[in-house]
């Protein structure tokens, strides 16, 4: 601290009370200091206090303020010239001379007092006095100030940029973001301010920094352009910054390995996806695959009287079916042509009608078909995915948002069945392990210790309702988030505004990341943890630039992240 130079002086007066919450403090003429910077200030018995600029504001002094303030400088060149300056000028020049710049600090943390006679560290919680010299604060004590030393498992999430050039990382343990203490993330923000090339840094140092010690697999949905369909590969030409700022974090430049891409079966079998690379695979849907899910792939067709949902309960619960004739139903050329319901399941013959119906619409998807055979069923991969594997879903040129939720609720529910006490994650495509599944112990089942999901423009999927039944979908990923804080399946989730989606999810976020954003949003529900202030500033970001709010930091934080490492 004492190497920093000084950039003020702190105030107390009845306007500017110091509490042990936060400090004011006069900012020296032509420094400049801006909203989250971090600043540190001598307090009791050697103590240092260290605080996060929440505002800065011009301000006229009272001459009991001035008086007051004046008396506890020490005498020096500068305080000498303008004491005699004010003996000189007129009663305007007075009035200039009281104009000063303020700014408002809330306390993150303060270190502890070694006090002769008690062996024992102190923790002081005390008011900074008056007149207190105040500087930036360096590097140790910004990162005793968020508490980064006490984190056995610490992950980078970012860096603070302070006004006067300083960069020191900022980490989280895994207990924050991958359970049990919090979990999942969610970034918000207006289009264009890099809140998902925010997500895939923190999945990448995620990944980096777990997998040295634990099992962990990714599953990442790739919901628009084709970024995140070159993840195995670097860029040509990487910048000087983006590697000295990898280095500052301790990570790595380097690709996602054992990737996997699943492209969308189009027409004639071929991938429908913007690009096409190496390692991939198209997937597609037998009737036999998601007999027992049809409910996800229905979850947007509004079903007042249930009578599509009597169905729908009925083929699972039937199934394997047959028709009058003893034929079994295999396919969906099948299942299109069956009316043989009980009068119980169809009570009307408008609602057969209609379910016939839909499942004509979804039929001329090219991914809905009665036989595979070069695709594969995704679900089925997703339930034996191993330790270390990434799996890339690419659903960016599916245009039915319906489809696109489908794929999603699917993967969520074959990763639910991993947990699942009946589940055995054997080779499925090894159909000679369907006759041993009853023998095997359950003790003996493997699965990835960490599951991490990627999920942009999540309020597709999971939107804000007033309806009183929740849709299939949304239920699913809600399950999925909640039961994932202490099993170890996270969710990274964005969206451009919070309030677009379900209040449920947004509950169950521990991190939350803010890219620049407009206020009419901030004011909404979903923005409440977020005091006034913080909100002022978040308006005021320029891109790039994000705010971080968690429980183990006492105030958001403002954090930049390395430069994008993959092709775009």
């Amino acid at each position: 601290m004492y190497n920093q130079p000084e950039i003020g002086k702190s105030i107390v007066s009845e306007r500017f009370p110091n509490t042990i919450d936060e400090f004011w403090f006069i900012i020296n003429a032509n420094m400049i200091v801006n909203s989250f910077d971090f600043v540190s200030v001598n307090n009791l018995h050697q103590t240092t206090t260290i605080g996060i600029v929440k505002e800065v504001q011009s301000t006229f002094l009272s001459n009991q303020e001035m008086v007051s303030h004046n008396n506890n400088f020490n005498k020096s060149k500068e305080h000498d010239s303008l004491q005699k300056n004010k003996s000189n000028s007129s009663t305007d020049d007075v009035n200039t001379e009281k104009v000063v710049v303020v700014a408002r600090v809330a306390i993150m943390g303060n270190t502890y007092a070694q006090i002769k006679g008690n062996a024992d560290l102190l923790s002081v919680n005390f008011p900074v006095g008056a007149s207190k010299p105040v500087r930036f604060a360096n590097s140790k004590e910004i990162m005793f100030a968020l508490g980064i030393p006490e984190m056995e498992n610490p992950i980078p999430v970012g860096i603070i940029k302070t006004t006067n050039g300083l960069k020191v990382p900022v980490s989280l343990d895994y207990s924050y973001i991958i359970g049990p203490d919090t979990a999942h993330v969610n970034a918000s923000g207006i289009s264009g301010n890099k809140k998902t090339s925010y997500l895939l840094f923190l999945l990448f140092s995620a990944y980096q920094t777990i997998k040295k010690s634990e099992d962990i697999s990714l599953i990442i949905f790739n919901t628009k352009e084709e970024d995140l369909l070159h993840i195995h590969e670097l860029q040509g030409n990487i910048e000087g910054t983006t590697n000295n700022e990898y280095e500052l974090l301790d990570l790595k430049i380097e690709p996602f390995e054992n990737v996997t891409y699943f492209l969308p079966r189009g027409k004639d079998g071929k991938p429908n996806s913007i690009y096409i690379p190496e390692n991939y695979q198209t997937f597609s849907y037998e009737l036999k695959d998601i007999y027992d899910r049809l409910d996800l792939l229905f979850s947007e067709i509004y079903d007042q009287h249930y009578n599509l949902s009597s169905i729908i309960d009925y083929i699972s619960e039937s199934w394997p079916m047959t028709d009058s004739s003893g034929k079994e139903i295999q396919n969906w050329t099948d299942l299109s042509n069956f009316i043989g319901y009980p009068d119980f399941i169809v009570s009307h013959k408008s609602s057969l009608i209609r379910f016939l119906g839909q499942l004509q619409r979804f039929r001329k998807s090219s991914m809905f078909i009665d036989k595979k055979i070069t695709s594969v069923y995704l679900g089925k991969k997703v339930r034996n995915l191993k330790a270390g594997e990434v799996f890339v879903v690419d659903i960016a040129k599916i245009s039915s948002v319906e489809e696109q939720a489908f794929i999603v609720g699917d993967v969520m529910k074959s990763i639910d069945e991993i947990y699942s006490e009946s589940y055995y994650n054997f080779e499925d495509d090894n159909e000679k392990n369907i006759i041993n599944k009853n023998t095997i112990k359950l003790e003996e089942r493997k699965k990835p210790h960490y599951i991490i999901i990627f999920l942009d423009e999540i309020n597709r999927f999971i939107p804000k309702t007033l309806k009183e039944k929740i849709d299939a979908i949304p239920e699913q990923i809600m399950k999925t988030v909640i039961a994932g804080r202490s099993r170890g399946t996270i969710i990274f989730s964005a969206q451009q505004f919070k309030s677009q989606t379900d209040t449920r999810l947004q509950e169950n976020m521990g991190l939350h990341v803010t890219a620049k954003i407009g206020r009419s949003e901030l004011s909404k529900e979903p923005y409440s943890i977020i005091d006034e202030t913080t909100k002022t500033n978040i308006v005021r970001l320029n891109k790039g630039e994000l705010v971080m709010i968690h429980p183990a930091f006492r105030h958001p934080i403002k954090i930049i992240f390395p430069g994008y490492i993959f092709p775009r």
